[in-house]
């Protein structure tokens, strides 16, 4: 098994974050601890139950809050 190249993995997940903004999956990959970030993924694959389902819903839905706050915020500013 090759290792992994965490740039190429952080450069593809800014991709899908760029057509998908709420991918959690990516946002983990693609920030400054992505490497961290397959380990995490893969255990919560790995361990998945209901709770970890709704964790990680519950984080979507505050990230996607977090995005709509945000875009209103600069279209006042810049809007």
């Amino acid at each position: 098994m090759e290792p992994v190249n965490y740039e190429r993995v952080r450069e593809y997940s800014q991709k899908v974050l760029e057509r998908q903004p709420d991918n959690a999956k990516a946002l983990v990959l693609s920030g400054p601890l992505g490497h961290y970030g397959l380990s995490v993924i893969a255990f919560l694959f790995v361990f998945e139950d209901a709770n970890v389902r709704r964790y990680l819903q519950l984080t979507q839905s505050e990230l996607s809050s977090y995005h709509r706050k945000e875009k209103q915020l600069y279209l006042g500013m810049f809007g």
